[in-house]
């Protein structure tokens, strides 16, 4: 490892417990480098060299930076998985950051100890979105049907109506449909936390701070959510991983 030479910089993956897996990881980092720990009392980052260059988010890089979190999984009981791109001058920086965060690293550990991050994606699992629910829902059933019947072309205000009837309905089922699914999976959870639908056809994603050894029931119970469904939904769920949904330390540098 280089200490202070001007021609590399040092990379932030992760904060462990002092005395976790890192070191011996091999030259797994970003750009082929050595992957190693810097202790700082009860706290370990995990890191290496890189070129003192910008470091764009290419595919190469980004595989790099999650192999790491990925390598660390398997040995560490708490990990706080670094966004991509956290960049310090030395090793000397990198110890500075330890310093300033220490106890709202500490309280992040505290928080995932012993817990891994399950994630959930519910779909609607239909050809035509706007078709399913004006087929399952009377009121826009209606509203449609009257906009449109005999073959008339509604007014702009009208079908400005009828969209926002459609996103208020798909707000509500959603909530609906979430709820539903918190239910079964919550006692099974540390922590749900809801992300944002990227999609219309997307019920829901939830990342669920599960314990280690709680994995295999907390797939049970995705399979009992998702018996309440019809063959219209759709779920998928994928894991274990670093607690990506979990970690909320804004770092003082």
């Amino acid at each position: 490892m280089v200490e202070t030479a001007a021609s590399v910089k040092s990379y932030l993956y992760a904060i462990i417990p002092a005395g976790g897996a890192g070191a011996g990881m091999g030259r797994i980092g970003i750009a082929d480098s050595e992957v190693y720990t810097l202790v700082d009392g009860d706290l370990a980052a995990v890191v290496s060299d890189v070129p003192d260059q910008r470091l764009r988010p290419e595919r190469r890089h980004l595989a790099a930076h999650h192999a790491v979190h990925k390598g660390l999984m398997a040995g560490v009981g708490a990990l706080l998985p670094m966004s991509f791109g956290v960049v310090a001058d030395s090793p000397g920086a990198i110890r500075r950051i330890m310093a300033l965060n220490r106890e709202a690293f500490a309280a992040q550990l505290r928080r995932v100890e012993g817990k891994v991050e399950m994630t959930l994606k519910v779909q609607w699992d239909v050809p035509s979105i706007f078709e399913y629910f004006v087929r399952t829902h009377p009121e826009l059933r209606m509203l449609r049907d009257r906009l449109f019947g005999g073959g008339h072309q509604p007014a702009e205000d009208d079908k400005i109506e009828l969209g926002r009837l459609f996103d208020r309905t798909l707000s509500e089922d959603r909530a609906a449909d979430t709820q539903r699914v918190v239910e079964v999976l919550g006692p099974l959870c540390a922590e749900i936390h809801e992300n944002p639908q990227r999609s219309e056809r997307e019920v829901m994603e939830l990342a669920c701070l599960v314990p280690r050894d709680g994995q295999d029931r907390f797939q049970q119970g995705i399979f009992d959510a998702a018996k309440q469904f019809d063959d219209n939904y759709s779920f998928d769920y994928s894991g274990p991983w670093p607690p990506y949904n979990f970690v909320d330390v804004v770092l003082t540098t």
